[in-house]
């Protein structure tokens, strides 16, 4: 019985260094930076009317179609202060947009007879991410929210705006330098209504991507 509980005592700890090694592997390297790339879209087709409510005076004052949405890049770097808690700073570029008015619009009035124009989008954020580590693995599911600003672009307006940012994700250890994720990420634009809603616009933004990071 002796050598029962002293073979136990000694087996222990090594029993719950196994039993936490998914988290503790996880967490070895806090520092870390990355790539990802995937789809997104901006929102440009919100002013477009539903075809039941187009009429001549929205023709006038709204865009009449939208091309938009395609695969988006950037990069990020972050660290981890424990397993269920890590601070990152993001960069997304999303595809370009081209906004399209009736010939008789306003925005054709006011812009020498164009019809279209075509505009830039990035975001940059810093979040908090919030992990669930799945036990006896390195697959951590979370959540993120925080701050950051999207950046409008064109020949129309060059504008920056504060903007709340959200993500959901998956985050997988393939070894203790190398870590994969899936994520979706939303961040909040800006409208206004007015005579050319389109000139002080900022869209709305929608991702899904995977992304590949290094850990320090």
């Amino acid at each position: 019985m002796r050598n029962l509980v002293l073979s136990a005592v000694l087996l222990w700890p090594a029993l719950a260094c196994s039993g936490d090694a998914g988290q503790k592997r996880s967490n070895t390297h806090a520092f870390y930076v990355g790539a990802n790339g995937g789809y997104g879209s901006t929102t440009w087709v919100g002013l477009v009317p539903e075809i039941e409510n187009q009429n001549l005076v929205l023709t006038m004052s709204t865009p009449i179609e939208v091309q938009e949405g395609g695969g988006v890049w950037g990069g990020f770097a972050g660290v981890e202060f424990t397993p269920f808690f890590a601070l990152e700073a993001n960069y997304l570029a999303y595809p370009d947009a081209t906004v399209i008015f009736d010939e008789d619009s306003f925005f054709a009035f006011e812009n020498n007879d164009q019809t279209e124009f075509k505009t830039k989008t990035q975001a940059i954020s810093l979040m908090a991410k919030f992990m669930l580590p799945l036990p006896g693995t390195t697959v951590r599911v979370y959540s993120s929210f925080g701050v950051g600003g999207i950046h409008r672009e064109d020949e129309i307006n060059n504008i920056w705006i504060a903007a709340p940012s959200f993500g959901i994700g998956i985050n997988y250890v393939f070894t203790p330098h190398v870590m994969g994720e899936l994520v979706g990420n939303y961040m909040s634009g800006y409208g206004t209504s007015e005579l050319n809603p389109a000139k002080d616009y900022v869209p709305f933004l929608y991702a899904a991507y995977a992304r590949i990071a290094y850990r320090i």
